[in-house]
């Protein structure tokens, strides 16, 4: 299944899809879940911030519907990232392979999307700052994953 998969309903920001798609490709991740008809992957802006990256990444699209009866069958473990998330992202025992969902960049995750998430992890604050932007903060956890599997090794 690869090193994780970023799981995608929403991003306003071009630049931070790029971001997403190029730090996928740096850390091995096998690709994106897209949740609707949303996001774009092959917008210009995108393939321009990707840096490329976006050749070596997997794009699939559905529903949420079918991704919870996919995650459901295959006991996929998918981690949300949520300032409210009941872990550190430093301290969360991460998976083999992982599915990290991220929520739109202003409302964060929805019910629905939180629903399918077996843990909510929040990456640590100490400055006045209530989140980081998308980019940032999937950066961060997809380097997580990452860390963890070398950490195995």
């Amino acid at each position: 299944m690869g090193l994780c998969w970023v799981v995608l309903e929403t991003v306003r920001s071009p630049g931070n899809l790029g971001t997403l798609i190029r730090t996928s490709e740096a850390v091995g991740g096998a690709g994106f879940i897209l949740i609707g008809g949303r996001v774009d992957p092959f917008a210009p802006d995108v393939i321009r911030a990707s840096m490329s990256a976006i050749l070596c990444q997997k794009f699939v699209r559905t529903n949420l519907s079918e991704l919870r009866r996919f995650l459901h069958h295959h006991r996929c473990p998918c981690i949300g990232a949520s300032p409210d998330g009941n872990i550190d992202l430093h301290q969360f025992n991460y998976p083999g392979s992982t599915l990290i969902f991220l929520g739109e960049e202003r409302q964060g995750l929805t019910q629905q999307q939180r629903e399918l998430c077996q843990d909510l992890v929040r990456i640590p604050m100490v400055g006045t700052a209530d989140s980081l932007n998308l980019a940032v903060a999937g950066s961060l956890l997809m380097y997580e994953v990452y860390r963890a599997r070398i950490s195995r090794s």
